[in-house]
């Protein structure tokens, strides 16, 4: 089969944009995690529990409840702006909190559970967990739990591995640890992506607006949904906003630990 010039001339042409939309696609898929060897499993399967690997990716469906977790804290500037939030709005969020930011401010980390909010474990220096073998992950959540326990005096039993990168065995770690891995299907985007800790301790440069914020929560509302924001101040600015969003469309804020319980007296 031959291909004349004006055929040939179209494939020449097609090709690069044919190339770039695939790598495209390809990016996004790895950026959420949807691809084998950022966290293994595609969330698409509609399983909310997975027993096997102890792994929550949603709530119960049935249930108009969501949850608001909170990672990489605890920030001391803008951690105790949430909690005031969620005090006048009397609601318990939970905090997935990084063991090295726990030793620096031990006394947020208490006020966070005297508040009536749970925590969960992010790690010891937010690392990867796909970077590491299996030694370091252990090595990483052992040493945000001990950080919370000498805090706090309690054990974690939750735990988002960082950029929720992860696979089947990064899983089987956690559990063998006695956690139960939360995933997020409602992120926001409220970080900095040049690097984990880049606007430590008054970055300027913030990735979106309030308005955006609060537009990526209520876009993406859903029955059992957990929401993944962080300590930001863009973030400490919305959150009301936010929580007055959710419940005037008629949903309940929990916990992920009231999420688990509720999804697990419900049969699927």
């Amino acid at each position: 089969m031959s291909y004349s010039g004006s055929k040939l001339n179209r494939v020449v042409w097609l090709t690069p944009l044919v190339v770039f939309a695939l790598l495209s696609v390809a990016f996004l898929l790895y950026r959420h995690g949807h691809l084998p060897g950022s966290n293994g499993v595609a969330p698409s399967t509609g399983v909310t529990y997975d027993a096997r690997l102890a792994i929550l990716r949603r709530g119960d469906p049935n249930l108009k409840e969501v949850a608001l977790t909170i990672d990489d804290g605890p920030h001391p500037k803008y951690v105790p702006k949430i909690l005031e939030v969620l005090r006048q709005d009397n609601v318990h969020a939970t905090f997935f909190v990084v063991g090295q930011k726990v030793q620096e401010h031990p006394e947020i980390v208490r006020e966070m559970l005297r508040d009536g909010n749970e925590l969960g474990n992010h790690s010891m220096t937010h690392p990867r967990f796909i970077t590491l073998d299996a030694a370091g992950v252990r090595k990483e959540i052992a040493g945000c739990a001990a950080a919370v326990l000498k805090a706090t005096g309690q054990k974690m039993t939750l735990v988002r591995p960082p950029g929720l990168r992860y696979t089947d065995e990064i899983l089987r770690i956690d559990k063998e640890m006695n956690y139960v891995t939360v995933e997020e299907n409602i992120a926001v985007g409220d970080y900095i992506v040049k690097g984990d800790y880049s606007w430590y301790p008054g970055s300027k440069e913030f990735p979106t607006h309030v308005a955006t914020i609060e537009h990526n929560v209520f876009k993406q509302l859903k029955n059992g949904a957990i929401i993944v924001l962080h300590d930001m101040p863009v973030t400490a600015a919305a959150l009301h906003d936010i929580i007055g969003g959710i419940r005037s469309r008629g949903y309940k804020i929990v916990t992920v630990s009231d999420m688990l319980t509720h999804l697990r007296s419900t049969p699927n």
